[in-house]
């Protein structure tokens, strides 16, 4: 898997980068999603799109993974201008995973999307389908979007979701779902994998901790400082 190389800065200029949002793109990310459109009718083929959206402010989008679900056989996947693209059988009991590599001066810009598209062969009559998805960047940042969304609150990676029959359950998980898939068997970049994007997450958390630990060390040594000094004086004018 290609990792984004982390480099070692001081805790101020940490906080000044993570302040400034040098790494997701302000504007519209909570609606900035990789997502799964389709006029699909259970029991019949369907075409689907993916939309992905380029949400990194100094890199581009250069490789997509889809998962497709068991329940799915992949027909056939349209040529894409600009991208090549491979369908790695998955292992038994898994689907197959799409993958798209852009080829170069064609990857995705920053505020920019591009939609891939793969036919499939009959839908299920079931609530809905899931497509985990990972996107990779330019500079080697991969972002995972495989969160359920398991309640009212907005997960940070969801991942897409088609609807097929609304009334076939009140929930996406009903019984008898089939297991998602867990990753391509080539050698490509889990599915699974977790945003790396989240490390410099951490490290900024990591850096105000440090800074409010030695603010409060400096505020108990005033503290210390100024009763010693009361010391001093009440003795000095008992002498």
């Amino acid at each position: 898997m290609l990792r984004r190389t982390r480099r070692h800065i001081s805790p101020l200029a940490t906080v000044a980068a993570g302040a400034a949002g040098a790494v997701l793109l302000a504007a519209g990310t909570a609606a900035a999603h990789v997502r799964v459109i389709g006029d699909v009718i259970p029991g019949r083929p369907a075409t689907l799109q993916f939309r992905v959206p380029s949400e990194m402010a100094d890199a581009t989008t250069v490789r997509i993974a889809v998962a497709v679900p068991p329940d799915l056989t992949v027909t056939s996947v349209p040529v894409l201008d600009g991208w090549t693209e491979k369908t790695v059988a998955g292992p038994a009991g898994q689907g197959a995973h799409v993958v798209w590599t852009a080829e170069s001066g064609h990857a995705i810009k920053p505020a920019a999307s591009r939609t891939f598209t793969v036919k499939v062969g009959p839908v299920p009559d079931r609530y809905s389908l899931s497509f985990d998805t990972e996107q990779t960047y330019s500079n080697g940042t991969s972002v995972a979007w495989n969160e359920e969304q398991t309640g009212s609150e907005e997960v940070e990676f969801p991942t897409p979701v088609l609807v097929i029959n609304p009334s076939a359950s009140s929930s996406p998980a009903v019984a008898g779902d089939s297991p998602r898939p867990t990753g391509p068997t080539a050698p490509e970049p889990s599915v699974a994998a977790k945003p790396a994007a989240s490390a410099e997450t951490q490290e900024t958390k990591s850096s105000l901790s440090l800074w409010a630990t030695i603010g409060a060390g400096l505020v108990v040594a005033a503290i210390l400082g100024a009763g010693f000094q009361r010391r001093r004086n009440n003795a000095a004018s008992h002498s």
